[in-house]
């Protein structure tokens, strides 16, 4: 028995169950999660791989009783072989990401909805795994060369006046390409995500039979629609449709930008 929930647990992380709580009667929203720290590195990828190498990477794992490093360490033993042109330490980064027996992803995910100012401002604490997952999935997907269409469960209740409407995840959303692997994780709002942005990740996850398509904080969707139960494809007590719509990355190589100095413009009377 001890097994089994043990084993219900990990799949948890792998398929990215929403930790928020779940308070009666609160809903969330579905926007655009204009503070998601949505760095895409476009045109800086280089840059920032040598950074996180020569700095963020000593830093963040300086605390040695942090989570992080606990689980980098433990990801350290256990990682996948890379191939697909990711490096040792891409597949770390996504077998740290869903192992949920260090709790990362919780911290992380909560981080990006929300520290954008952070990031900018460079007091942000997850900079080596945020590049390290969005540049592994950007060469999965260039290797993969699909779009998916995944399912996502949940224990929340979202706002469902949004059909139509463009919206992002604002974190690193991990989903299924096995509708059925999603149910345990809540049937109180479910998503049906057709996605181009995302990569499957499964060969490098910590469980790798859950079929794991990961989607980076950047991608945006428009919602399609919006079932509620009752309705014809309605699986969960409301299931909302997203058909990917592009991107938006409002920080991107914002650690590269020169800050605008203020210039003083000096008016002359002549006399």
């Amino acid at each position: 028995m001890l097994l089994i929930i043990e084993a219900l647990l990990l799949i948890s992380a792998a398929l990215g169950q929403d930790h928020r709580a779940a308070v009666e009667g609160q809903i969330f929203p579905l926007n655009m999660a204009l503070n998601s720290v949505d760095d895409q590195y476009k045109g800086c990828t280089e840059k920032m791989a040598d950074l996180v190498k020569t700095q963020y990477m000593k830093q963040e794992m300086s605390n040695l009783e942090s989570d992080f490093a606990y689980a980098w360490n433990d990801a350290e033993k256990k990682y996948m072989p890379p191939g697909d042109n990711l490096t040792k330490n891409h597949s770390i980064a996504i077998y740290v990401y869903t192992n949920s027996g260090f709790g990362v992803y919780k911290e992380f995910n909560e981080a990006d909805r929300k520290d954008k100012k952070e990031y900018k401002n460079k007091t942000y604490k997850w900079y080596s795994l945020h590049f390290l997952l969005t540049d592994a999935i950007q060469i999965l997907k260039k290797k993969q060369k699909k779009c998916y269409t995944t399912y996502r469960g949940t224990k929340l209740e979202f706002i469902q006046n949004v059909q139509n409407k463009k919206v992002r995840f604002g974190s690193f959303t991990s989903s299924s390409i096995n509708r059925n692997k999603t149910k345990v994780f809540g049937n109180v709002s479910c998503f049906e995500i057709y996605t181009c942005e995302g990569a499957e990740v499964s060969k490098y996850s910590k469980l790798p039979r859950e079929k794991e398509v990961l989607i980076p904080p950047y991608e945006t969707f428009k919602v399609t629609a919006v079932k509620t139960k009752g309705q014809r494809g309605a699986w969960c007590d409301t299931v909302y449709t997203l058909k990917s719509s592009g991107k938006r990355s409002d920080l991107n190589c914002a650690l590269f930008k020169k800050r605008a100095k203020k210039t003083i413009i000096r008016y002359y009377a002549e006399h």
